[in-house]
């Protein structure tokens, strides 16, 4: 009886130390043979990852890669102001937000005239754009191009990807 307890002793050894690595494999900050899985099933990296990624010096590591995917699964979103100040700098932006509203007879004399259209607009104003292009007109292009054309793809893609669907959003840079 003892030579059969002791042969199963290593089955139940080998059964235990599973069951403990399936618990760490079941949390995304500890896990490492499930962690493509878990990257797979929450769509980490999304294009704007990517697009942060290959702007930066090494790239999208694992860390950055645990680290957005923790967020996505943690940070549960949201439709106010501060949501979005806290993505941005997350994302080694600093941002302000407006919301602007049309103008009526109640809106004071200072305040910008703009129509209905303006109701589900907002603003963001970025001061700091790590990755912000300036381009300017030359003498072979259109006459209907602009004079000058800018953005940060990274931190407009953000925005854009977690503004609510029924609301406009524009951008203006703080020092372009």
């Amino acid at each position: 009886m003892a030579m059969l307890i002791e042969c199963w002793a290593n089955e139940f050894s080998r059964i235990d130390s599973r069951a403990h690595a399936l618990l760490t494999e079941s949390d995304p900050r500890s896990c490492t043979e499930t962690f493509r899985e878990w990257l797979t099933q929450w769509g980490v990296p999304d294009p704007c990852l990517e697009l942060w990624g290959s702007l930066t010096e090494t790239g999208l590591t694992e860390k950055t890669l645990r680290e957005a995917l923790v967020e996505k699964i943690a940070v549960p979103g949201g439709q106010n102001l501060a949501f979005f100040v806290r993505l941005a700098l997350n994302y080694g932006y600093k941002i302000t937000i407006d919301e602007l509203r049309p103008h009526t007879v109640m809106s004071r004399v200072i305040e910008p005239f703009s129509g209905d259209g303006w109701t589900f607009r907002w603003r963001v104003q970025i001061a700091s754009a790590s990755a912000a292009t300036v381009n300017w007109h030359d003498a072979v292009g259109t006459c209907n191009e602009p004079l000058a054309w800018w953005g940060d793809s990274v931190i407009e893609c953000l925005i854009k990807r977690y503004a609510p669907a029924h609301t406009e959003v524009s951008f203006s840079y703080l020092g372009i």
